[in-house]
Parts: C-alpha cells; structure tokens; sequence
C-alpha cells in the first residue's frame, strides 16, 4: 500500500482530493495539512510514497515545498494539484510523476495512481534484472580516491552523516555517491532493513537487540562498539520481520 500526504490551503479542495483518493484501496492517506511548512516536517519523519500539493500556498509555495521534498533522502512522488495550467512545463522540470487540474475527477486521479503503480512496477523489474546480472553482486564503493567492491553480506550498516552516506563494513568504513535511498534499493535482496531515516542495517550481523524509550530498540552488532537505532516508524516492521 502506497502512502500518501495532502497538501493544500483550501480545506473544502483538500477534503475533496481526500475523499476521491480515499476510494483507492491501494493508497492509504496518513496525513492532510493546510500548512506547508508542517506538511514538511511531516514528510520528513513519515517518507510517504507520494505527495500532493497545491502551487498557491502561505508560508511557502508548491514549488519550494516540492524543491525541499526533492532533497530528502527518500524517493517521493509528486504530484501537484492546482487550479493553474500555466506551471506543468516547471512542475515537470522538478520531476513532478503528474500534475492534475482542480476541480478533481475520480478518473483523471486514477489515471495519476497508474502512473504512480507502473513506476513502481517498472523498478521492481530493473531490481530483479540486476540481480540476475553477472557480476552485479558486489557493491562499488570508494576509499582513499579508490574504488572497492565489497560483498553485501561483508557490509554491516550504512549511515548519512552530514550528508554523506558511509558504509561500515567487517575491515574499513567506505563512502558513496548513493543516497541511502537508492543503497537500500541495491540491497533489498541481501537482508538489509531500514531501522531509521539515517540508517541501514544487515540483520545477519546483529547479535543483541535492546529496548530502549518509547517502544524504540538499539541494535548492536558484531565487532563494533557504535549501535544501530530502531526508530518508531520501523518499529513494527522489525518485530515482524524477526517475529517478535
């Protein structure tokens, strides 16, 4: 299930664009705001799958709340919903997946929700196809101006500090030019779990798993001294994956 956040000024447009979307059983809508800059605070601790906003709003406009969206360290996609038909060429020049005109048809929202799906359709495929590839398993990732190839399972965690993603792996700590986001999608098939906004774990190299406040654990794991936080939004996740 795909999860989605509203954002418009106009109460009546977004309880519109909720109640149409709302029919969709294959999106769940986790949160609705009038206020862009609290939508943005939201999105950053929730990393939806997708995001709707207005163009004309207070405090900041579609275009910089979608610019700062696009700096996350999570793949979004947005589509702008706006009375406006004069800005699509610069919605779509921020990567914006749709742009859809008020007032909102069930149609022309599922026609965006098909785009949306057959995105996801198609990296799923380009995941497995790249796995099937020869000489694909190992991961290039850069030290001392060189570059590596390290085995996943040699990988113990990923993190971002000020920006950069570091790996830490058995022997050395590396870096790379992936976000986080798009790390993880290299190793989905390799038992990695996203604990955290900031974090990526390999579960086989955890070795004790401590609970900590607000139902949040830390996790240690084998030969290091620093531990992987569990953070509440994956909190759940976890417990089923190691069926606790």
């Amino acid at each position: 299930m795909l999860r989605v956040v509203l954002v418009d000024d106009e109460k009546l447009a977004l309880d519109e664009l909720s109640f149409i979307l709302s029919k969709n059983s294959e999106i769940e809508i986790i949160g609705k705001y009038e206020s862009p800059l609290a939508a943005l605070e939201f999105i950053k601790k929730s990393e939806p799958e997708i995001v709707f906003l207005d163009v004309k709003m207070p405090e900041i406009d579609g275009f910089t709340l979608a610019k700062e969206i696009n700096k996350l360290d999570f793949q979004v996609n947005i589509v702008f919903a706006t009375v406006f038909d004069k800005y699509a060429i610069r919605a779509f020049e921020m990567n914006a997946i749709d742009y859809v005109l008020k007032p909102f048809s069930e149609k022309r929202l599922d026609l965006t929700m098909d785009k949306i799906n057959e995105k996801y359709s198609n990296n799923k495929n380009a995941l497995l196809k790249e796995k099937s590839i020869e000489g694909m398993i190992k991961i290039p990732l850069w030290k001392d101006e060189c570059i590596y190839l390290v085995h996943p399972q040699d990988i113990l965690y990923c993190t971002v500090l000020n920006k950069e993603v570091f790996v830490f792996a058995k022997e050395a700590t590396f870096t790379t030019h992936d976000t986080l986001n798009q790390l993880a999608n290299k190793l989905i098939n390799h038992n990695f779990f996203r604990s955290h906004k900031s974090y990526l774990v390999n579960l086989d190299r955890i070795y004790k798993i401590v609970p900590w406040f607000n139902s949040t654990f830390v996790l240690q794991i084998e030969g290091l001294k620093e531990e992987v936080p569990v953070s509440r939004h994956y909190v759940k996740d976890f417990k089923k994956i190691l069926n606790m």
